[in-house]
């Protein structure tokens, strides 16, 4: 049960496959790794449970392994940006970059998808 009514799921993958976009606008590129765990997110709240499955592929920017992924807070779902090594897209052990609201101005999901890259954003 998708329990936001301000966004549906399809809209928030939408989103997601956005970020995805701009990644590779920025240079990453899909991975030939394969990941050793599916991505499943499952939250619970007061209106009850929603279990996620998401394919996302995952991509490689200047030696590191990237992922987008999602943080399902009370008030809006975020996007997060997994992010490791080699190894740890193996052991299945990737770190999450500083979740951004999914609701953002392109222009401001481009500066925080650079900001998870480690790429230096365009200060206006």
């Amino acid at each position: 049960m998708w329990f936001y009514t301000d966004v549906t799921r399809e809209e928030f993958e939408r989103v997601k496959d956005h970020i995805q976009e701009i990644m590779t606008g920025f240079g990453a590129s899909v991975s030939d790794l394969t990941l050793s765990c599916q991505q499943k997110t499952t939250t619970v709240s007061a209106n009850g449970t929603d279990t996620c499955v998401s394919k996302r592929p995952l991509f490689c920017f200047r030696n590191v392994y990237y992922r987008v992924d999602e943080v399902l807070y009370p008030a809006k779902p975020f996007v997060v940006i997994e992010f490791g090594c080699r190894e740890d897209v193996l052991r299945g052990t990737m770190e999450d970059a500083e979740p951004f609201p999914y609701d953002l101005s392109d222009a401001e999901l481009a500066n925080e998808v650079k900001y998870s890259l480690g790429i230096v954003p365009y200060l206006e």
